[in-house]
């Protein structure tokens, strides 16, 4: 397979500046802390996160109706970086296949506001 040099030198298809310089797991896992280089860190609920998951399985179950409206008392127990665009959030109650781009995490910090709790 050939592939143009434009193609290969390209610039990412995420903006870096979305990346946050650290992402931080609150004790109990109830609140993920987002830092970016560009302002104040963001903080965002482990419940919040966990109803904003839009893998396959979450999507499917939102479809037939079977998705709960509320996730209490989750916790995120892993925060993996994927590539340089993402993170993959792993919860206490097993749901490991959300990946969630950093500019998707920091609009659902904009949104929901400081995170409360920090079970």
């Amino acid at each position: 397979m050939v592939h143009s040099l434009e193609a290969i030198t390209a610039q990412p298809h995420f903006d870096p500046a979305e990346t946050p310089v650290e992402a931080a797991v609150s004790r109990g896992g109830g609140t993920l802390t987002l830092t970016f280089s560009d302002g104040p860190a963001a903080s965002v609920a482990a419940g919040a996160l966990r109803l904003r998951c839009r893998c396959a399985w979450c999507t499917r179950a939102r479809a037939d109706g079977r998705f709960p409206d509320a996730f209490d008392g989750a916790a995120i127990v892993a925060v993996e970086a994927v590539g340089g665009y993402a993170a993959h959030l792993v919860f206490a109650d097993g749901h490991d296949r959300g990946i969630f781009p950093w500019s998707y995490l920091r609009a659902i910090a904009a949104e929901t506001g400081p995170a409360t709790g920090t079970a």
